[in-house]
Formats: structure tokens, C-alpha cells, sequence
């Protein structure tokens, strides 16, 4: 394991690439080897298979155990939000797609309903972090996040062209997200929003809040994205509880 990096990322991480040479179908050896493979315990390892099934990497089969999937999406066009919450708005893209990050801006601001929802004080300082994800080249999505200033200062100044934050939060802070709250809607682009995705003004786009949670029921952040019309197929990724 790389030293500094958290197991279950490690391990989700070298799996992401073990599954490039499998085979469409190929099963995974059984949890009792790859935890003595990897040396983690079986929590760690299913947190990590988790994340890959989230990313239509892997599935799942009662009785029978994990597999590679028969196909994997090679496509920018189609989103997928899953309830297993290790981001603030889950996709999924086949493991050759390129991903690029823009990092519009990552301040301190005052925003009164950003931290109400954050269950802040309306005057409390808030770091707001804005970025467009390009998929392939193609723009994707636009995604503004809030969160508290006091308690994650080095999200400041941190570089997020190449890391998520939930990657980050768990590294710096030991922040493990385990819930997220997501309401998708259809709304037209304000001049802002359609100049910064270049799309005419008042063109209807696809819209979503998130608010994420700590395994303690803190909420960790609240945000928004608009995807654009290239995003035009979302599904939902639902599990039902254990």
C-alpha cells in the first residue's frame, strides 16, 4: 500500500486496473483471497468493490460473486448517480475515457443558504469550490460545493484538477462520506450559466443538488451541478438496505 493513501483507495485503485485485463464476465477471486492479497480486512475490500460497482466497473451476483461487467460505457452522454455515497455526484465512465478538471475558483465566500444547509450559522465563513469536468474533451458538467471554512482549511489550497475532494476529505480529514442526498430537476440557464457552458440563454439542462453526510450524520457539504446536453441519460444506481 502506498503510504498516506487510505486502504480502501489503494485497493480500489489497483483493482480499477487489474480490471482492464480482465476478460467481459471474468470473476474476481473470492473476498477471503483478495483481503489476503491486499492485506485488509474484509470491510476495507468491500468498501473499495463498493466504490467499482457505484462506476459500472464490476457487478455483483448473490450466490455467485463479483465480476467484471459485460459492458462498460465508453461514452460521455449518460450519467449515473449511485446511492453509495464516496463523491457528491457519482458517474461512471468506461476506464480509457480522459477526465479533465477546471478549477474555476476555490475561495472563502458568505452565501446565507449555502450554510443553513450546511446547518452553519448564516454568517459563517464558507469555501466554495467551483469546477467544469470535461469528458474526452467534451464538457460534461459544471459543479459549484460548500463547505465549512473553519473546519477544512486546506481544501484552500489544495490542487483539484486531479484529486476529488472526497478523496481528499478522507486523506486530510479522515472524512468518510456514507450518505448523500440528491434531487435532479430540469432548469433553464441563466445568462451566466449558459455563456460559462456556451449554450443559449434559457436552454433547458438537467440539475442536481447534493447534500453528503459523515458516517456520524454531519453533513460534510452541500452543492450544485448542471450538466449539459451532452449529459442527456441519467440513471440511478439504488441498493436496497441491508
Amino acid at each position: 500500500m502506498v503510504e498516506g493513501v487510505p486502504k480502501y483507495i489503494a485497493v480500489r485503485d489497483n483493482l480499477r486496473a487489474r480490471i482492464d485485463s480482465m476478460e467481459a464476465n471474468e470473476q474476481l477471486p473470492p473476498e477471503i483471497e483478495l483481503c489476503k492479497q491486499y492485506n485488509v480486512s474484509r470491510i476495507t475490500l468491500r468498501h473499495a468493490v463498493d466504490t467499482l460497482i457505484a462506476e459500472g466497473l464490476l457487478v455483483r451476483e448473490q450466490g455467485r460473486g463479483t465480476f467484471r461487467a459485460s459492458e462498460i460505457i465508453n461514452s460521455h452522454n449518460k450519467v449515473f448517480i449511485s446511492d453509495r455515497a464516496q463523491g457528491f455526484y457519482e458517474q461512471r465512465y468506461s476506464s480509457d475515457s480522459v477526465i479533465t478538471i477546471k478549477v474555476l475558483e476555490n475561495d472563502v465566500v458568505h452565501d446565507e443558504d449555502a450554510a443553513v444547509r450546511l446547518g452553519l450559522k448564516p454568517t459563517d465563513e464558507l469555501i466554495c469550490l467551483k469546477r467544469l469536468r470535461y469528458v474526452d474533451g467534451v464538457l460534461s458538467r459544471y459543479s459549484v460545493l460548500y463547505l465549512s471554512a473553519s473546519r477544512f482549511p486546506k481544501v484552500l489550497t489544495h490542487d483539484f484538477s486531479d484529486e476529488s475532494l472526497s478523496d481528499f476529505l478522507n486523506k486530510a480529514y479522515a472524512v468518510e462520506l456514507v450518505e448523500s442526498e440528491v434531487s435532479v430537476y430540469v432548469e433553464k440557464l441563466c445568462d451566466r450559466l449558459a455563456i460559462m457552458l456556451d449554450l443559449e440563454d434559457g436552454t433547458p439542462a438537467i440539475a442536481a443538488k447534493s447534500t453528503v453526510k459523515d458516517r456520524f450524520g454531519t453533513i460534510i457539504a452541500f452543492g450544485a451541478a448542471i450538466y449539459t446536453p451532452n449529459s442527456g441519460e441519467i440513471t440511478f444506481h439504488l441498493h436496497a438496505n441491508n
